[in-house]
């Protein structure tokens, strides 16, 4: 699959260069606030990747079941950092959980669960292993590295009179990043009619 990302990550760049430009060029400081355009995107992309990774978990079984739940389970915890559940009319009555100690004890029994869940399977080597060996690494380790940059943005190491922006941007990138695997196992299954146990660790695209 990083072939095909090769094959268009120009265009993606200069998708970034330019929504920079019309930002910065045309004052649209708004884009790039709480509650705006780069964060609603950042929303949908994690809660896309929550449930396709989830969704593809039950295809398989053993560790590469896990590395997916695994995955689905890192996007719902960004979810709860970055979207304000609690706020949502949907979720009114049950927001403690999505902020404050409420979302630390949710997360923490979800993780537990998983963490119940892995020892069963073997335990955490195997898990990791079937991550680590996945033909997506390479999209994962890109999103790690953008949620790097994203987090010197945000923590100001750089003095710059747009760092919101690029922080909010790198972010939304991270993101995209995390999702795109998720849709193309999805794709593949749809267009080929094929349930793959080994989808997570195949040794070619």
């Amino acid at each position: 699959m990083l072939k095909h990302f090769l094959k268009y990550w120009l265009p993606l760049l200069l998708l970034n260069i330019a929504f920079l430009s019309l930002v910065i060029s045309l004052d649209l400081h708004y884009l790039y606030r709480e509650n705006a355009l780069l964060e609603n995107l950042q929303a949908l992309f994690l809660i896309l990747s929550t449930i396709t990774y989830l969704w593809l978990s039950s295809y398989c079984s053993g560790q590469v079941r896990l590395g997916w739940i695994a995955v689905s389970l890192l996007c719902f915890s960004f979810i709860t950092r970055e979207v304000d559940l609690e706020l949502l009319p949907l979720f009114e009555s049950i927001g403690f959980l999505f902020h404050g100690a409420g979302r630390t004890i949710l997360l923490l029994t979800l993780w537990a669960i998983f963490t119940r869940m892995v020892f069963t399977q073997g335990g955490f080597k195997g898990c990791i292993a079937s991550i680590f060996h996945s033909k997506y690494i390479q999209y994962l380790v890109l999103s790690f590295l953008f949620l790097v940059a994203g987090a010197i943005f945000d923590r100001e190491f750089f003095v710059l009179d747009y760092g919101k922006l690029f922080e909010e941007l790198v972010e939304t990138n991270a993101y995209l990043f995390l999702l795109l695997p998720s849709l193309y196992e999805l794709y593949i299954k749809r267009r080929y009619g094929l349930i793959h146990a080994e989808n997570l660790n195949p040794e070619s695209d």
